[in-house]
């Protein structure tokens, strides 16, 4: 029983250090400054890692496809859509500084996943 507890604290803890971690490390990985917005890319973030969690524990796996696909499209029209001032480099970087936040995102996801699953198995 403790051990399941143990367990838990550690898979909440992760998932709460989880945005600030990966924000920081973006962060470290960008040269140039990130700019403030209103945190909805944290808010959607930590709604992405908690969806793949769930479907890690209930074994849907499949359905953590949804996500990724969900969430390429919306990026997908946010690149697509850049201002009459068209800049290739802009947009390839933005998509690089995307495509990392994401997969890192779905790293720890997967990863917390896996160890909150542990008790269900």
């Amino acid at each position: 029983m403790m051990m399941n507890l143990t367990l838990y604290f550690l898979c909440i803890v992760l998932y709460i250090f989880s945005g600030p971690f990966i924000r920081s490390f973006l962060a470290s990985m960008s040269s140039t400054k990130l700019p403030q917005t209103d945190n909805v890319g944290l808010v959607i973030g930590y709604l992405e890692r908690f969806l793949i969690i769930i479907f890690i524990v209930l074994k849907e796996y499949t359905a953590i496809g949804l996500v990724i696909a969900s969430k390429s499209i919306l990026r997908f029209n946010d690149v697509k859509q850049d201002p009459v001032d068209h800049q290739p480099d802009k947009i390839d970087k933005q998509s690089e500084y995307i495509l990392l936040g994401t997969m890192l995102s779905m790293t720890v996801g997967i990863l917390i996943g896996l160890l909150a699953s542990i008790d269900f198995r």
